[in-house]
């Protein structure tokens, strides 16, 4: 079975795919795609998102259209490209709202992807978890304990970080088994910090180098670091809804271009950093690496700052990138979610204990394509 697996995060900066072959319980990255988001497409997105703001009910159903569109047109260009047949497709979709407790929304018509591309699609992977009274956050976990098991990474207890817009761990140890959670913010900050200290003029860090020569101000940081979301326990998971643009401007003061990109990296790192004490150490559980994927695994500059904020609590933690695994900083997601396509086709619950869910929670949701009988006749050969 091969499967497209799909990914747009928080930041819509980009779409990631990559072509995963699955056989029985292993599996073999084929190869990647990378596609830049259209920018009007991501303005209407935040617009979506900006607190407060109403929308005409046909607003949403066209924009549900045009992701799916847009997705399908993706998929199609990769199609081409394939030197393999695509079975299925796993697309996670883009979230417009995540309310924990409550429900959550991706956007991107699966059936508008499976009728254009005549494939099977794989989507809506975290509304089974929150039905079952989960966080529907994270759901990579598992993905996460197969390689750093196949590895051998997870002998003394190691972390699967992904730092997009917003930032999850999974902490992986072969007695202690798997925890998983939300951290906060990841690269949002960053970005909304160098975008308007830049006047719209640059919308990341690239490479932290920015916040490397700027001088972060401790003020705006205290006031970061008082979010509620931080003070909760694990299972827990967030995003733009909880940790709006608006909220983080109340409590950033206007500075220069590389103050504000140094303020919002300290104060991002301050807050993993945190994360890692209160929740994994502190508890007495082993934790030699920490490795990091995800856009934010490009930033040295923050890396350096996690390393040294749980230096300064009184911890030293090797800090890698995920590539040491097999798989890179940029593929990790869209092969997350390859493989919980495959689970999903299998009937397996995509969450755990990690995510707070009582019993069994519907995986990923199956529209069938053209070539549903092929597939059907093949998930047999999966098992």
């Amino acid at each position: 079975m091969i499967i497209l697996g799909i990914m747009t995060g928080t930041s819509c900066d980009a779409l990631d795919a990559v072509c995963v072959e699955f056989k029985k319980k292993k599996f073999k990255i084929l190869s990647r795609f990378s596609k830049k988001y259209p920018t009007d497409l991501r303005s209407r997105i935040f617009r979506f998102q900006e607190p407060n703001t109403e929308h005409r009910s046909r607003d949403w159903i066209e924009l549900n259209r045009d992701l799916g569109r847009f997705y399908s047109a993706a998929a199609q260009g990769i199609v081409r490209k394939a030197s393999v047949q695509i079975d299925v497709i796993g697309n996670h979709g883009q979230t417009l709202a995540h309310f924990p407790g409550v429900g959550t929304l991706q956007f991107g018509d699966p059936s508008v992807i499976s009728a254009e591309t005549g494939l099977t699609v794989v989507s809506q992977f975290r509304t089974g978890d929150m039905a079952a009274g989960g966080q529907g956050a994270p759901l990579v976990p598992r993905f996460h304990q197969i390689l750093a098991e196949s590895s051998g990474a997870s002998k003394h207890g190691c972390s699967i970080h992904n730092l997009g817009g917003f930032s999850n761990l999974t902490y992986i140890h072969p007695t202690l088994g798997v925890r998983a959670w939300d951290t906060g913010p990841g690269n949002a900050w960053i970005d909304l910090a160098v975008y308007r200290a830049s006047r719209g003029k640059l919308v990341l860090d690239r490479g932290g180098t920015l916040a490397r020569l700027g001088t972060p101000d401790s003020r705006s940081i205290s006031k970061l670091l008082r979010h509620p979301f931080f003070a909760k326990k694990p299972p827990k998971s967030t995003g733009r809804d909880e940790f709006s643009a608006a909220q983080f401007f109340r409590n950033l003061k206007k500075l220069p271009l590389a103050d504000a990109a140094a303020t919002a990296t300290l104060a991002t790192a301050k807050s993993i950093a945190n994360e890692y004490s209160q929740n994994i150490l502190k508890k007495g559980l082993p934790l030699e690496t920490i490795y990091f994927c995800g856009g934010g695994a490009q930033n040295k500059t923050l890396l350096e700052c996690i390393h040294v904020e749980l230096l300064s609590l009184g911890w030293f933690v090797e800090i890698k990138n995920c590539q040491e695994l097999g798989v890179s900083a940029q593929d990790m997601e869209a092969a997350a979610f390859a493989f919980l396509a495959k689970e999903s086709l299998l009937g397996h619950a995509l969450g755990g204990q990690w995510t707070g869910a009582n019993g069994f929670g519907p995986p990923g949701q199956i529209t069938p394509g053209a070539n549903w009988s092929r597939i059907f006749k093949k998930i047999s050969d999966l098992q």
